[in-house]
């Protein structure tokens, strides 16, 4: 999901041991694992690349004994909250401090926000997988469960993979990436030290391309978001995208934000949709069963997983969940990476 959030999450002490993997599950267009927060409640929470805040969705929250309130509060926007990928959700948040467990490992005194007010939200709220925050004028750098568990030794090297296979079942690795589970090459792209995972480039040469159905259609500078259901760009382009494969274009306005969407009948080929990392030429495209986001009752009428917000200015976009699936995303906080390659 994409989400403005600016925080700071202190180090925390920590307990057992991380395993290599946890696994994840695919649910309405969301993958979803097992966090226990506060009084030993388990939460289904959305594992999302595109924010670092633990996020409890509203009159779910329990207090544990130990919990101790802060002055901590923030309003998040946040776009692509529904399975379609066109819901936006306002939320009002008022922060703790309490136990978060997620993998066998236990975090005491961890910031968790405790939405008090707002939208309906995937399972019962996010896990942020981010980069930390960075600093502004009224929080220092923020620090996300990953960064916590590195700072503690608990996680050497501090990388994490998002593990996503075509049949809903997937994975959090902690580690390096795992080499027996991948085949091909593995493509390294730099990215940001903080905030997103939004890939680096010195030029627009080299920035990564937007290919449809082989033919290069933009440069762009991506942020990879597994909490994102669908690949999100700017409204201008994603209509000339879509117009371009004779897909029909639905668009909704609601708090004057515009977002568009393509639909085609179901029984032509759909359009292949993938990107191309300069120098390599390779595409690597959305799995085609994953690139359908929605169908009519009556299976004729499908929905492409491609999303135009007029929140988003070019060059920018989001690749969400579906380009994930089949592929292992590994996540180095250490030297500012990601890395991919397709599952064996």
């Amino acid at each position: 999901m994409l989400a403005g959030i600016v925080l700071a999450l202190s180090a925390a002490a920590l307990v057992d041991g991380l395993p290599h993997t946890v696994p994840l599950r695919l649910h309405k267009g969301f993958w979803q694992g097992d966090f226990t927060v506060g009084s030993n409640q388990t939460f289904a929470l959305t594992v999302d690349t595109g924010s670092f805040a633990i996020l409890i969705k509203e009159g779910l929250y329990k207090p544990s004994a130990t919990s101790q309130p802060t002055n901590y509060s923030e309003f998040i926007q946040f776009s692509g909250a529904s399975q379609d990928g066109t819901g936006p959700a306002e939320e009002t948040i008022f922060y703790v401090r309490d136990d978060i467990r997620f993998g066998g490992v236990t975090v005491h005194d961890f910031l968790v926000g405790n939405i008090t007010q707002g939208d309906d939200l995937p399972g019962d709220g996010v896990a942020g997988f981010s980069p930390p925050a960075s600093d502004n004028e009224d929080f220092s750098s923020g620090q996300g469960i990953v960064e916590t568990f590195c700072a503690e030794g608990q996680l050497s090297p501090c990388e994490f993979g998002i593990v996503l296979k075509k049949d809903g079942k997937g994975s959090v690795t902690f580690g390096p990436m795992d080499k027996s589970r991948i085949k091909g090459n593995v493509t390294v792209l730099p990215a940001m030290k903080n905030d997103a995972w939004q890939i680096l480039n010195s030029t627009e040469a080299d920035s990564p391309i937007l290919v449809v159905d082989g033919k290069p259609f933009s440069h762009i500078i991506p942020t990879f978001d597994s909490g994102g259901p669908n690949v999100v760009g700017p409204l201008d382009q994603v209509r000339k995208l879509l117009k371009s494969v004779g897909y029909n274009i639905t668009e909704q306005t609601n708090d004057q934000i515009t977002v568009a969407l393509g639909t085609y009948d179901c029984a032509r080929k759909p359009a292949r949709v993938g990107f191309s990392f300069p120098p390599s030429n390779e595409v690597h495209y959305i799995d085609l069963k994953a690139n359908v986001l929605n169908r009519t009752a009556d299976g004729r009428v499908c929905t492409a997983n491609i999303l135009g917000t007029s929140t988003v200015d070019a060059p920018l976009w989001s690749i969400g969940q579906t380009w994930f699936q089949g592929r292992y995303v590994q996540h180095d906080l250490d030297d500012n990476t990601l890395s991919f390659a397709e599952l064996a």
